[in-house]
């Protein structure tokens, strides 16, 4: 057993020291033409130089439509994947033009105009006559004129075929029972209609106190979005865009091309001038829907619809969560269970993310807050990645957010774990959309990417690198290269540096590929709540502070479906299920629960010791059962939970595995797991700009090893009783260490920093000149503030800075740059020294003999500075670049 033991420790060093494409990064490859087979052959080599180990190429609104998937298209995109697989690159099928998948670049609706999107729409009045008109999606809006003509034909919004489905009488305020309803559908019609309106009229007159709710459908004539209630929508998607890729591909399919990955499949999210009511937009509408409905509410098709938009009584809750259940299966079984079917069929993996309406946000619904995302699929996170073999998750901008979470839950829910994370930058220097963020540093990107690893992530997913850098002087978003979705790291100054972070962060994942996560709570996914009450609802808020509350006291968790819950072992005070173990379960804010099963679990834990925490809302509502629902949490909070919350809660139930303690409030970021055989894995790591001190303990003695992430050695096993570990700025790290039966050698500690003799520093203010480039002419400058305030305002490039250093005694020196935006490199007298992506800039320069020496720094910065320059994107100043602040030389102490 020790020797099988030792073989798959050995492996892991393997996988550690050389990580697989599986824990690189990849990346989308925006294609904005057809690339000739050298331009394939310069940036696929180049990509794999920096890193990156699996590319997806996407077609983008640049390209022609005309030349998507055409010959020309399928000829390039077999050359790439060739090129990709004699690099040892992997490739994915990105299966749609831009995005929102199913539309094929509007192939799928050509001539099948059956597939275009189909929605209902309602109005409530008091009068027998009425319309729907005004439609219009704002969320496309938003985005400008080129997306608008990118979804609709003409750039127009159009509806034909408009139907009453469904028409209801009833109270105008305060509707107590269904039984105050009547179904009028068969005697209201559609008296008048065009092509962005329509009149209906009921035969009668709704009486004193009374309103008349009328639902009517329309099929779009101009959309190119498709009806994803319809599996034929899929098997033509199927037909027209991605079967003509994998036959171009042949025998490049299942290696390197191994998966299709879809991305936000979602109609339009449409409002009306009569919208009313508890629904924020249109919902989808097929024939199949209202006999599903039907039989999925036990209620017809009429009354189910109008509790969606008003109050009906005590049945509302339950109306809605039965009606939304339904509706999220047809729609995934429609769509993404065609595409697991054809996936498989073709030996390949199917992944890619939905709508996350929660992206960039710890609160479930404080990304997208302008839509409603029970009309799409974007609520049923655990049953959509049923469909999925691999999971994927959507996030935006550079801060830790719920999307890696939620997919690793979602992942081991359905026996996998963790997650892809695509990630991608929205303006925010201005109020200007769809500028990305050019002024990206390498150093912030790193940042995000290892807190994304220490919440559920196993691979990176850059949006993206560039086929071109666009146009100069055109500020259009998306149609110029250069503002879609920028940056296209390819074309960032620091991009030779993008090597560094891709060793790092693939090497973090594999560390922890092996471990199971230490997660004491477990946060109830409030599906059924979600579906009821609406992402208004307090539910979203709940989640997201017990989320950041969790996080802040350095206690990890996962969700848990209801699903979970019924297959969950209570053993002691504990639950397992999902293959982790937890100590307590929080309810935030559930109201409503799909089953009395999972009342019954949770009061078993409860009872046997378990912590059963709730918050905001209580439950009111069990799909199934019609009986009074007793209270199943043993702690309610009314309000959102706070520090003293969390603090309370984890009193509750006792650590276990390694202690790790903090000097400050301000502690790093830390992952802790542990593997199968009795070792634990910590990932610590220092997102601020001071130093962190933590200190591990771990029983009596602990084994303890240090894997380092930046050069990939694993340092021997030494016996300690406690660990002191100092992070720098921007330092992570990587230990691995079993509690002990012996007795520890005593204090460990672990710096990098070496011993320094920082009061005889000699700062190197004087003497300095610089280039803008190889070619240009150096100047002289000041090293104290950046080259932007000194005549290069618009240079984005890499800057070089020369000094001629005397020294004096020879002894041993290290350099040390107080500020640098953003990366360097460092020689002296001709010989490269080191480069650095990011804090601390301190490089050895070892002994050096008295007399004058040459020293060189070469800096990047962002392409910022270059690309913003007469746009509307640049702000209010420009980046700050090169170094600001004097570099300083600093003794060696021995």
């Amino acid at each position: 057993m020790e020797e099988i033991r030792a073989g798959q420790d050995i492996g892991r060093r393997d996988l550690f020291v050389n990580p697989t494409a599986a824990f690189r990064p990849s990346a989308y490859w925006f294609w904005h033409s057809i690339p000739t087979a050298d331009v394939c052959h310069a940036q696929l080599g180049d990509f794999k130089q920096k890193g990156i180990g699996t590319i997806l190429i996407q077609a983008r609104l640049a390209m022609s439509r005309d030349d998507y998937l055409s010959p020309a298209y399928l000829d390039a995109y077999r050359i790439a994947a060739g090129i990709a697989a004699t690099l040892g690159l992997k490739l994915g099928i990105y299966d749609d033009y831009n995005w929102i998948s199913g539309h094929a670049g509007g192939r799928t609706v050509m001539d099948r105009e059956d597939l275009r999107e189909r929605h209902l729409f309602w109005s409530s009045s008091g009068d027998a006559r009425g319309e729907i008109s005004g439609i219009h999606p704002p969320f496309t809006h938003t985005m400008g004129a080129d997306i608008v003509a990118w979804q609709y034909e003409g750039s127009v919004v159009e509806w034909c075929e408009w139907t009453v489905e469904a028409a209801l009488l009833h109270p105008s305020v305060g509707i107590d029972s269904l039984d105050q309803v009547v179904d009028v559908t068969a005697r209201t019609f559609i008296v008048e209609s065009d092509g962005t309106s329509c009149t209906y009229a009921f035969d009668g007159a709704p009486g004193e106190g009374q309103m008349l709710t009328v639902f009517v459908s329309a099929r779009s004539t101009t959309s190119q979005l498709i009806n994803y209630l319809l599996p034929e929508a899929a098997e033509r998607f199927i037909a027209v865009g991605l079967d003509p890729l994998i036959e171009a591909l042949g025998d490049l399919v299942p290696d390197p091309v191994g998966f299709v990955f879809y991305d936000q499949p979602a109609a339009g999210f449409y409002k009306w001038s009569q919208i009313s009511g508890d629904l924020g937009n249109s919902l989808l509408y097929a024939p199949t829907l209202p006999d599903a409905v039907s039989r999925g509410t036990g209620e017809t098709f009429a009354r189910a619809l109008l509790a969606l938009v008003r109050d009906v009584g005590s049945e509302t809750l339950r109306l809605r969560a039965r009606f939304y259940a339904v509706y999220s299966a047809l729609m995934n079984e429609a769509f993404s269970g065609t595409l697991r079917r054809w996936a498989e069929g073709r030996g390949i993996v199917l992944t890619g993310h939905e709508i996350l309406p929660h992206v960039s946000s710890w609160s479930l619904n404080g990304g997208f807050t302008s839509i409603d995302p029970r009309v799409a699929l974007a609520v049923d996170f655990f049953g959509i990645d049923a469909y999925r073999h691999e999971t994927a998750v959507d996030s935006n901008n550079f801060v830790a957010q719920l999307a890696p979470k939620l997919g690793d839950s979602v992942a081991r829910s359905n026996g996998r774990s963790r997650c892809v994370v695509e990630t991608y930058a929205s303006a925010e220097r201005t109020p200007v959309r769809a500028a990305g963020q050019w002024e990206l540093t390498l150093e912030t990107m790193r940042a995000q990417a290892i807190r994304l690893h220490c919440l559920g992530t196993r691979q990176f997913l850059w949006h993206g690198v560039y086929q071109t850098d666009g146009r100069e002087d055109d500020p259009t978003p998306f149609a110029n290269p250069r503002f879609d979705f920028a940056p296209g790291i390819n074309f960032e100054p620091w991009w030779g540096y993008h090597d560094l972070f891709s060793q790092e962060t693939s090497r973090i994942s594999a560390f922890i590929e092996p471990a199971t996560p230490h997660t004491p709570v477990a946060i109830l996914y409030p599906l059924q709540t979600a579906f009821a009450e609406g992402p208004r609802h307090s539910h979203a808020t709940h989640i997201g502070a017990w989320c950041e509350g969790l996080l802040a006291s350095r206690c990890d968790f996962m969700f848990v479906s209801e699903a979970d819950l019924a297959k969950a072992r209570i053993e002691g005070a504990r639950m397992l299920v999902c293959g982790l173990a937890f100590d307590a379960v929080i309810l935030p804010s559930v109201t409503v629960l799909e089953t009395g099963d999972t009342v019954r679990v949770l009061e078993a834990f409860r009872d046997a010791g378990g912590v059963v925490w709730s918050s905001g809302d209580r439950l009111s509502t069990v799909c199934d059962a019609a009986d009074r629902i007793n209270e199943v949490a043993s702690t309610h909070i009314d309000r959102l939970p706070g520090g003293s919350d969390i603090d309370a809660l984890l009193a509750r139930f006792a650590p276990r595995g390694p202690d790790i303690s903090g000097h400050s409030d301000d502690r790093p970021w830390q992952w802790v797991g542990y593997d199968a055989d009795g070792w634990w894995r910590i990932v610590l790591f220092n997102d601020g700009r001071t130093p962190l001190e933590s200190e591990i303990s771990f029983g009596d003695g602990f084994d303890c090893e240090v894997w380092s992430a930046t050069t990939g050695e694993v340092a021997d096993a030494v016996i300690l009783s406690h660990l002191a570990v100092m992070l720098e700025p921007q330092e992570v790290r990587c230990i691995r260490l079993r509690q002990t039966a012996q007795q520890g050698a005593g204090k460990g500690r672990l710096t990098i920093q070496p011993p320094l003799d920082n009061a005889r520093a000699v700062v190197l203010v004087d003497g300095w000149s610089f280039a803008p480039g190889t070619d240009a002419p150096f100047v002289p400058i000041s090293v104290e503030t950046g080259w932007e305030m000194q005549g290069f305002a618009e240079f984005s490039g890499t800057g070089i800075y020369r000094l001629a250093l005397e020294i004096g005694d020879e002894t041993d020196w290290f350099l040390e740059l107080p500020d640098v935006a953003t990366v360097v490199a460092v020689s002296l007298d001709g010989f490269h020294i080191d480069r650095r992506g990011w804090r601390p800039y301190r490089f050895a320069l070892g002994r050096l003999r008295p007399g004058v020496h040459s020293l060189e720094l070469r800096v990047a910065n962002t392409a910022a500075n270059r690309y913003y320059t007469n746009t509307p994107y640049l702000g209010d100043s420009v980046d700050k670049s090169g170094l600001s602040a004097a570099p300083k030389l600093i003794l060696l102490t021995h």
